[in-house]
């Protein structure tokens, strides 16, 4: 993890950042292999952009709607838009930015909704009866389709889910004390741990299915693997760690004292007890 001061822009220090992070992946995998990357608008910066073109980096960059680019006069004049999916629609352009000296491809679309935007603009060529159209803009150096980039792009949610469940599940967010080395590692603890999970989702295998009182239930919450589609997100489906927590970890007990000695005692479920067993030997094989 790279800390930075909370009162400074998203994107202070990404070019370094990023830097470092194209430097140590290549050094892992090599330069055959090509690079891409997803960013939301607060990376939409002329060095940023820049930066990534010499690198020979491949991007789709969340593009914001600023008056000074003209892309609303361009959606104003559009006649013909693309089908992406059943709610949106685009286009492909040549967008010339005298601003930043450059010329690059944007993809713009529009996605119907069926109440009045709040964060977008509403253009008036459009009659009350065609319902009301939120905007959005991608600038990019990809070679793919209208329709290919903006699923592309729509698959950074996934990393989305990922920063919420660290941030909700294993308190990536929270700041326990007043040192900032003691924070790091708090940070490093939270990640390592949500790795942890995975791993161990990945040892254990696909869940297995199994027959009980006429009803199906699933022996262990494995990883299974996640069909190709063009958001290109997981390859595996994982189990969030509140799910686990609940199926799992989280188990009734209780402290007796059946000889004079304590002893911590289960009651847990056939079901759970299959499930644990389940586990410990699919990680034994595994080991």
């Amino acid at each position: 993890m790279w800390n930075r001061p909370g009162n400074v822009h998203d994107s202070h220090g990404a070019e370094g950042f990023l830097r470092t992070l194209f430097r140590d992946l290549r050094a892992r995998f090599g330069r055959r292999h090509a690079l891409e990357v997803r960013l939301d608008g607060a990376f939409c910066q002329r060095q940023i952009l820049a930066f990534l073109d010499g690198e020979g980096v491949e991007y789709a960059i969340r593009l914001p709607l600023w008056k000074w680019l003209g892309i609303r006069s361009v959606i104003a004049s559009r006649r013909r838009w693309t089908r992406v999916t059943a709610t949106v629609s685009g286009f492909s352009m040549e967008l010339l930015i005298p601003k930043w000296g450059l010329r690059k491809r944007v993809g713009v679309y529009r996605k119907h909704v069926s109440h009045k935007s709040r964060k977008n603009f509403q253009l008036d060529l459009f009659s009350p009866d065609d319902g009301h159209y939120e905007y959005s803009a991608v600038i990019t150096n990809k070679t793919i389709g209208v329709a290919a980039l903006w699923h592309f792009l729509a698959g950074r949610g996934a990393h989305e889910k990922t920063i919420a469940e660290l941030k909700q599940q294993v308190a990536f967010d929270a700041i326990p004390t007043q040192n900032q080395l003691a924070n790091s590692v708090w940070l490093q603890i939270s990640a390592l741990t949500h790795n942890l999970v995975r791993s161990f989702q990945l040892a254990v295998g696909a869940p297995r299915r199994i027959q009980s009182w006429k009803r199906t239930f699933q022996l262990f919450l494995g990883a299974p693997a996640r069909p190709r589609n063009r958001k290109r997100t997981f390859l595996f489906v994982f189990r969030s760690l509140q799910t686990l927590r609940f199926t799992l970890f989280d188990q009734p007990a209780r402290i007796v004292r059946p000889a004079g000695r304590a002893e911590l005692r289960f009651a847990v479920s056939s079901l759970t007890q299959r499930r644990i067993e389940d586990a410990a030997r699919r990680l034994q094989r595994a080991a």
